[in-house]
């Protein structure tokens, strides 16, 4: 049995052919083709089963993530390196098994609420609610403060639904900044994040693509009037808060190119935020990890590769909503690969760990030099 009815479920079944399964996406909403799916497998028997898509780049570089435990974590199908981008393979030990498989390593409610849980005990998490989704959810705005901070930083994840890996690393960057440490509590005396981790919370429930939404998605829906509640919420937001940083998380393409598997802060054209994004960088990359390395040349200045104009042509992200504002210090996008940092393959630990190097490169271009002429 397959089965998308699952929070996040997204999948056709074109057909079964004892155990060869034929799949494709649903697009629902998206214009165009897009990559995300997810859903649940009840195996009847044990073998060997064969998953084939009906169009190329569907599966990852290390196949999919699967869960045997209903979410609560995750693993990468196939160790190595894959070239196959439309199939995989799955031996199921016994009947009756059940497997959760996605080509990403999810990240939905449930892990939000399993980490304001392990943290509920500390007096500088707060969370709240920053408005209510088209369909009635509560789209979460988390913070981490205490006392009164010199600097604040907007935290933002899932703009797009399917990009999952970037709120593991927003996860990373607030519990760097909660962590009951030296570095924690330094950290927390200068600086006050706000984050919110499902800017489409719909969508990452529901499973949408998010990405290419029609008439425009989340992430180009910073104009007048607004077509999503959660974006017109966070302009306001950004209003009242006056955020010395604001940086939106995003993943890339599924795979392969010259940009899907590096991670890389995108130019904006603007000349004061590319020059604060370059210093930025020179942090970022002070404080990389070898679990998920960051390098300065990889960013993708305007202009360049996909990051033109043409890009833009919908609406404008919060990026540039935010360089606009004199009040703002610097308004970047992080992208953040699915499965790997040029050679290095990475799952929640390095998604963790790479928000810690980002939450100290926060702190190291907050708390040295001017931070940025013209403010």
């Amino acid at each position: 049995m397959i089965t998308n009815q699952i929070p996040g479920g997204n999948i056709e079944v074109v057909s079964v052919n004892g155990r060869d399964i034929e799949l494709d996406v649903e697009l629902r909403d998206t214009a165009g083709d897009w990559f995300y799916w997810s859903f649940k497998a009840v195996f009847p028997a044990a073998g060997h089963y064969h998953f084939r898509f009906t169009r190329d780049n569907k599966v990852g570089t290390h196949g999919p993530a699967a869960s045997l435990d209903g979410g609560h974590s995750w693993r990468w199908l196939y160790r190595g390196y894959r070239d196959n981008a439309r199939e995989f393979d799955y031996d199921c030990a016994e009947a009756g098994e059940e497997v959760l498989f996605c080509m990403g390593m999810q990240y939905l409610q449930r892990d939000l609420e399993a980490f304001l849980a392990e943290f509920a005990g500390n007096p500088a998490l707060r969370s709240g609610t920053l408005c209510r989704s088209r369909k009635g959810r509560d789209v979460e705005l988390v913070a981490v403060r205490e006392g009164a901070p010199e600097h604040t930083v907007l935290l933002a994840s899932r703009h797009h639904a399917g990009e999952m890996m970037a709120t593991h690393a927003l996860e990373g960057i607030l519990c760097a900044a909660l962590a009951d440490t030296e570095s924690g509590r330094v950290f927390r005396d200068k600086i006050a994040v706000y984050a919110v981790p499902f800017v489409d919370k719909d969508g990452v429930e529901e499973g949408d693509q998010g990405k290419n939404r029609l008439p425009h998605d989340h992430a180009r829906d910073y104009q007048e009037p607004g077509l999503y509640p959660e974006t017109v919420a966070l302009r306001k937001l950004i209003d009242r808060l006056r955020p010395d940083f604001v940086l939106d998380l995003h993943c890339p393409w599924i795979r392969g190119g010259d940009t899907n598997e590096i991670t890389y802060m995108v130019g904006t054209g603007n000349a004061r935020m590319d020059r604060e994004m370059d210093r930025f960088a020179e942090c970022l990359e002070a404080e990389r990890t070898p679990e998920a390395p960051y390098f300065k040349q990889d960013n993708v200045p305007f202009g360049t590769s996909w990051n033109t104009e043409k890009n833009y042509t919908q609406g404008n992200t919060i990026k540039h909503y935010a360089a606009a504002l004199p009040f703002v210090r610097c308004a970047q996008t992080l992208e953040i690969p699915f499965a790997n940092f040029r050679e290095v393959t990475v799952d929640r630990s390095s998604m963790l760990a790479y928000g810690g190097s980002i939450a100290r490169a926060l702190y190291r271009y907050l708390t040295t030099g001017d931070g940025g002429a013209g403010r």
